[in-house]
């Protein structure tokens, strides 16, 4: 009886121990678990807007460019992941059989902190290119 009353009292502070060594490691591995989400959330995101893009401006009959930017833009607009998202039609379409190509690139902001001291920015950047071809009535 003594005997596990006396290995009791030398093991009380072990579990502090061990929960100082193990936190900042369990916290590590979850903020980098919620980046990687937020990364293919963010990916995601991008590759559906160049495809909603280059599809709205395939099936377009008055100004496909027109239609692939704006709808592009649509999905993007009050997104909280995605910041500075930019445009590009690579082939402007417009006659039927035609392809129509839209290059979509966005910024995910970075959460693990030091991650300049491995390599990353403060912002990722993504890209998401879509073709389809002119649909015609």
């Amino acid at each position: 009886m003594r005997i596990n009353m006396f290995l009791r009292k030398r093991e009380k502070g072990s579990n502090t121990i061990e929960l100082a060594i193990l936190l900042p490691l369990v916290l590590v591995l979850l903020i980098g678990m919620l980046q990687l989400g937020i990364y293919m959330y963010g990916m995601s995101m991008v590759e559906n807007a160049a495809r909603n893009g280059a599809r709205a401006g395939s099936v377009a009959q008055a100004c496909p460019v027109c239609e692939a930017q704006s709808s592009a833009h649509a999905s993007l607009t009050g997104s909280a992941v995605i910041s500075n998202f930019s445009i590009a039609i690579l082939a402007p379409g417009g006659v039927v059989g035609s392809t129509l190509k839209i290059r979509v690139t966005a910024h995910i902001p970075m959460l693990v902190p030091g991650g300049e001291a491995l390599g990353l920015g403060p912002l990722m950047t993504v890209t998401a290119e879509a073709t389809f071809r002119q649909e015609g009535w």
